[in-house]
């Protein structure tokens, strides 16, 4: 973790809703990943196996947890990237791993864990950022599919009573809502950010980063990278191996996410927030319906989330 980029005293936004920078299509996703009649089996079944508490014991051995006074600095950069969101602090782990990495787990008492790889690749703000991103999965309430989809991955079938095709239905609808609820999370790592170019710059290093070459990495070239990939979607071949590609990932592709935050950055949704005005979760009885999309929308919202029409009609 360098120290280039000093972190400061940012915007803090009290009582912040989740509906303030929740991303339309994590709703919609999430919406069609409730349906699944399975999925209340099989998280009965994750619990059963006593997994959450698997994972934590092996953190707790194996993994440094990061306090006031254990790794002060990150610990620091972590109680202000809470404070901006304000959310509680779940446990931070540091754990060793080369590949930088970093994600939240748990439902009963979730917990953070950074990689040490990206400790390394990172200055303190785009750490910062980071966290801000996992403490937006907590504060969004993806914890509980986010496990069940960690789960997936890294526990057999077998022990989880899976079989076939449901197997693979469940996987398709947990990991689309999963690479959705990133996009979520993302705008989180940007009101902690609150600057577009560090984002930008942390998904160009998790994409390609690396210290001996980043001074040649150009964040605009790597958000036209995005556009060309976009720009693919002229063929229907391409378009199919797009799709084989992303269906098995649990996160977005990097130039996707880049392009998605800067879109958000530049949004009236965006600019409304870090003016102070946002869904705050004292008024979330009192949402609304928008004139024009019928998307629920918190009194204090000029703006919809979703179709970004005035709602002052």
């Amino acid at each position: 973790m360098t120290t280039t980029e000093p972190v400061g005293t940012k915007k803090k936004f009290p009582r912040l809703s989740s509906s303030a920078f929740e991303h339309p299509a994590d709703r919609a996703a999430l919406d069609a990943v409730k349906k699944i009649p399975v999925l209340d089996k099989l998280f009965a079944r994750m619990m059963e196996l006593g997994a959450e508490r698997v994972v934590r014991v092996q953190h707790l051995g194996q993994a440094v947890h990061v306090t006031p006074k254990q790794c002060p600095k990150i610990y620091k950069i972590y109680k202000e990237a809470a404070e901006i969101l304000d959310v509680q602090e779940p446990d931070l782990f540091l754990s060793t791993h080369p590949v930088p990495n970093a994600f939240t787990i748990g439902v009963e008492r979730p917990m953070i864990v950074l990689r040490s790889g990206i400790v390394d690749l990172l200055t303190e703000e785009e750490l910062m950022a980071v966290l801000g991103h996992e403490l937006g999965h907590v504060k969004a309430g993806h914890v509980l599919y986010k496990t069940l989809a960690y789960f997936l991955i890294y526990m057999t079938e077998s022990l989880l009573g899976l079989q076939g095709l449901a197997k693979f239905g469940i996987r398709v609808a947990l990991y689309d809502w999963s690479r959705k609820s990133e996009l979520t999370a993302d705008r989180a790592e940007l009101l902690v950010a609150q600057d577009i170019n560090t984002c930008i710059k942390l998904h160009m290093k998790l994409a390609g980063g690396s210290w001996k070459i980043y001074e040649q990495m150009d964040p605009d070239e790597f958000l036209r990278q995005a556009d060309s990939y976009e720009d693919l979607d002229y063929s229907t071949l391409n378009k199919f191996y797009k799709l084989l590609h992303e269906i098995p990932l649990t996160h977005p592709l990097p130039v996707y996410r880049a392009k998605e935050v800067k879109a958000w950055a530049e949004s009236k949704q965006y600019q409304e927030i870090m003016a102070g005005r946002y869904p705050t979760t004292d008024q979330e009885i009192g949402l609304r319906d928008c004139p024009h999309c019928e998307s629920k929308v918190s009194p204090s919202f000029f703006f919809c989330p979703d179709c970004g029409r005035s709602t002052r009609v």
